[in-house]
Formats: C-alpha cells, structure tokens, sequence
C-alpha cells in the first residue's frame, strides 16, 4: 500500500519521464520533416521545422531548472534555438544543422540525468512547512542566521542528494566544506554534521559495517540536535542517530539561509519529518 506522497512522488516522475521524452521526439521529429521537406522538393521555409528543436530546448530548460543543481549549459539552449531560428541559411545546411542540434540536445539530456539529480521541484510548491520540523526550525533560526548563502546551497545539496540515495555526490560535496569565517564558535557544529553525513554516505557507498570509531556531535551541540541523545544509548544507536541529527540539521540551515533552495526542500520534508520521528 504506498502513501499519498509515495503515489505523488511516483505520478511527478511519471510526468518528468514524458517531459524527458518530448525532447528527443520534438527535436528529431522536426529534423526529420525537415529531411522529408528536402527530398520532396517542398517549397517551404525550413525554419518551420525548427520550431520542434525551439520547443526541445524550452522543455529541455525547465527540467535543467527543477534540479537542485543548475546545469547552465541546458539552460541556456533556448537562447540558442532562437539565434538558430533566426539564423538565415540554405535549406540543405538547415536540415544538417538541426540533426546536429537534435543530437546534441540529446546528448544535454541524458547529461542532466546522469550529472545533475532527479527533478525536485514540482511536488511541493503548494506546501509548507509543518509539524515538528516547522518548530524545530524555529527553534534553531539564531544558530542559522551567520551562515553564508553557498554554505546553506551546500547544505541542500548535501540533503537532497542523500535523501535520493546518491552517496557518492553526498560525500564529494561534503568533503573539505570551509565555512568561509564562519567556523568559529557555535559555526563548528555545522562542519560536524556535514563530517558526519560524508562518513555516511562514505560507508553507504561502499557497503561497509559501523566503524568502531566514528563522526559524532559534542555535548555542546546538544540544543542543536533534533533528536536528544539519551544519557545510555549503544552503539549503533548513536551511529544512526547521530546521522538522522546531521541532515535535519542540515535542512534547517538550508532552509533559513539559503531560500531559493526551499522549493527542493519542500519536495524532501518528508524524509526530513522521518528523521526527526526517529529515537
């Protein structure tokens, strides 16, 4: 029996599969009415054709757009389906060009699957924060109000990718984070839940037990923490407690600090909400 937001998460990836497919199909199947025009002899304007690589591109833009990570490169090819459109040219050098433009917006798509995430955007713009996670945001705005924005964008990199499983992203972008002045005092605890979120995902990538040492949070950190550390606790209890404690706290310090991120964090409070009912 799946949930509503697992029937959700499922019904917006279905779209995104069909979005993912009107790219090659808009971009070639105008390339090809074009190769059809040409050996027909047809009079007419080949720039008609375009139009299916112009519509590709814009496609091709928004779903580089509700990824957490920017692919500049596919978001910029509306630009240059316009400049093609207007671009004045024989109808043989047309038709070879908008083959070479379909293959290569091909090319940008699977790209952006295989570089840049899943999509995470469309689930949730209508929803707010609620619940626990909502109070507890609150509760830690004063230690987030220092962090700088590409910390925080950091942060919802870090989150985002570990809630969709990818832990090798999860511990590159965790790796070595400087805090660019903010490590001092309070600041430190964030560069201990991103620590402890690379030994996680680390350890997930590669399939290995609890080490018997391990990334946790000092007493000092204890008001920051989502869920309390009980005074007697084992020690895989820590180890996974310790981590459920990092990335909640990660998503607060990205969603105070860095709003244009909140749409994707939205899309994952589900996950975040899961965290927090962990003890």
């Amino acid at each position: 029996m799946h949930t509503p937001e697992e029937k959700s998460d499922q019904s917006n990836s279905k779209s995104y599969w069909w979005l993912e497919l009107a790219v090659p199909l808009f971009s070639f199947g105008g390339a090809l009415l074009a190769i059809l025009f040409w050996i027909t002899g047809a009079d007419i304007d080949f720039r008609i054709t375009i139009l299916g690589c112009v519509i590709a591109s814009w496609v091709l833009a928004y779903l580089a757009w509700i990824r957490p990570k920017k692919d500049i490169v596919a978001l910029s090819t509306p630009i240059y389906s316009l400049i093609f459109i207007a671009m004045p040219t024989d109808n043989f050098s047309a038709m070879v060009l908008e083959i070479l433009y379909a293959v290569s917006l091909t090319i940008l798509l699977v790209r952006l699957k295989y570089r840049f995430g899943k999509p995470g955007t469309a689930v949730s713009l209508g929803k707010e924060l609620g619940g626990s996670l909502k109070t507890y945001i609150e509760r830690t705005r004063d230690f987030t109000k220092n962090i700088t924005p590409e910390t925080a964008h950091r942060a919802t990199l870090a989150y985002v990718q570990f809630a969709q499983g990818d832990y090798a992203k999860v511990a590159k972008i965790s790796e070595n984070v400087t805090m660019h002045g903010e490590n001092t005092g309070r600041e430190q605890s964030l560069s201990r839940a991103f620590a402890i979120v690379r030994e996680h995902a680390e350890l997930l990538e590669k399939s290995l037990p609890v080490p018997s040492t391990y990334q946790v949070f000092n007493p000092e950190d204890a008001d920051l923490l989502a869920n309390p550390m009980p005074p007697e606790t084992d020690k895989d209890h820590e180890f996974y407690l310790s981590l459920d404690n990092a990335l909640v706290l990660l998503y607060s310090v990205a969603w105070t600090a860095s709003e244009q991120d909140r749409p994707h964090l939205l899309a994952r409070q589900a996950f975040a909400q899961k965290l927090m009912s962990s003890k």
